[in-house]
């Protein structure tokens, strides 16, 4: 988030929209890929496509948990009484978690967005941020317990939270932040991925927001409407058909393996 610029054509929003939608859920870092393929390509897409770009990747995690969005937007009205009363059942526990997420997630976000900003571009501090991200992935393996979302700790909400604010900085992978921090908690890895997920869906739309409010009349500039649905679209697939591999790696106990990518991709970039 946050490149905009120079018109494109259709190659390139293709090639946008895969990156991105392999990017977004595997635990590589999307916007440190971004930052690599603007440095390389010398091409900065229009703020308006990246927000194309995310819009397709919630598109493909809201099919994939359309039955848990479902179930936790009818919850939500619940959720908020059950505060009051200390009775919550596993979906309203769910929507807490969520909140509880966004708290930490939005002071972070907001507190850190000019520094973050300053550092999109710099292939060094992307190149950290890779590495930081492979450490936290290589130290996950062997993690997690039988926690899901109906019995951990409301706490674990807050701390994934933490997690995925800090993810604001380039080369930082909020699903591989997210998902470590709540295998670290004791929740069954699928479990965490799953709550990773739903955990991004106001992350993203804030964020989206944001970027909208302080660039309005940017917003629009270099967008045709082929290039717009192309990207779209191709990130959705690849967004699906990603999230669909990641849960089957966590499932497997593999999600340690994306550890030696990010670190080797780190280690270049500081290289250059």
């Amino acid at each position: 988030m946050g490149l905009s610029g120079s018109a494109m054509d259709l190659p390139t929003a293709l090639l946008l929209g895969i990156v991105q939608g392999l990017t977004e859920w595997l635990p590589v870092s999307s916007s440190g890929h971004l930052v690599i393929f603007e440095h390389f390509s010398g091409v900065r897409p229009p703020l308006f496509f990246n927000i194309a770009l995310h819009l397709g990747t919630l598109l493909a995690a809201g099919w994939l948990l359309r039955e848990d969005i479902l179930r936790a937007l009818r919850a939500t009205p619940r959720a908020l009484r059950a505060v009051r009363t200390g009775t919550v059942d596993p979906d309203e526990r769910t929507v807490l978690l969520v909140l509880l997420a966004s708290i930490p997630t939005a002071i972070i976000g907001y507190s850190f967005d000019t520094l973050a900003a300053s550092w999109l571009g710099s292939l060094r501090i992307t190149g950290a941020g890779l590495l930081a991200t492979a450490g936290v992935l290589w130290l996950s393996r062997g993690r997690g317990g039988t926690f899901d979302t109906a019995t951990v700790p409301l706490a674990v909400g807050v701390w994934m939270g933490l997690a995925q604010g800090l993810a604001v900085l380039p080369g930082l992978s909020r699903s591989g932040l997210t998902i470590a921090a709540g295998m670290a908690a004791g929740m069954r890895p699928v479990a965490a991925a799953r709550l990773s997920f739903l955990m991004s869906m106001p992350a993203i739309l804030g964020a989206t927001g944001l970027e909208l409010l302080q660039d309005r009349e940017g917003a629009l500039a270099g967008v045709a409407p082929a290039e717009f649905l192309l990207g779209m679209a191709a990130a959705a697939i690849m967004g699906f058909l990603a999230l669909r591999w990641l849960l089957m790696l966590v499932e497997q106990r593999r999600f340690h393996w994306f550890a030696p990518y990010c670190g080797l991709v780190g280690l270049a970039l500081l290289v250059l």
